[in-house]
């Protein structure tokens, strides 16, 4: 049987060709994997964020206190209660120093009937790729969001 010549044979200078560029393409993809990682948890933090505030937000609608100092705190801690740490996943309510939530009347200084409730809250959400904080600048990905809902029950006179 005869041989065949045209499969080409790997010199000795060309032995770890393969694994070289085998060990640079796997640090590319590990790094793709690790920011597609930290942007999927960015996604669910902020969806996260989003539905405490519009569970805030429909709280102080329908149920504004005497106050406004009051209104405030009651719509603030119904926010803290509503959000989920989206890395504890025993569903027990984050510190409020991590997050910061802020509730405005929007309208008169009046939580009354034609004006709106303003609930925007901003959380910082920690970076796990060690590299992508030098790339943006920081090891924390800062997440906003504010949701408006119209008041329908009064409180001013």
């Amino acid at each position: 049987m005869k041989k065949n010549k045209s499969t080409p044979r790997i010199k000795k200078s060309e032995k770890g060709q393969s694994l070289v560029e085998f060990a640079l393409v796997l640090v590319f993809l590990l790094s793709l994997l690790a920011g597609v990682f930290d942007l999927g948890r960015a996604l669910f933090a902020y969806i996260i964020i989003r539905d405490a505030a519009q569970e805030g937000a429909i709280y102080g609608a329908i149920a504004p206190k005497d106050d406004l100092n009051t209104f405030s705190l009651a719509v603030a801690d119904r926010v803290v209660a509503a959000y989920v740490d989206p890395s504890n996943p025993s569903e027990v309510p984050i510190d409020v120093n991590v997050m910061n939530v802020q509730v405005d009347i929007v309208g008169s200084a009046c939580a009354g009937p034609g004006n709106g409730v303003r609930v925007t809250v901003d959380y910082s959400l920690p970076v796990t790729m060690p590299f992508l904080g030098a790339i943006i600048g920081s090891q924390d990905v800062h997440l906003s969001t504010h949701v408006e809902d119209p008041i329908l029950n009064p409180i001013c006179p």
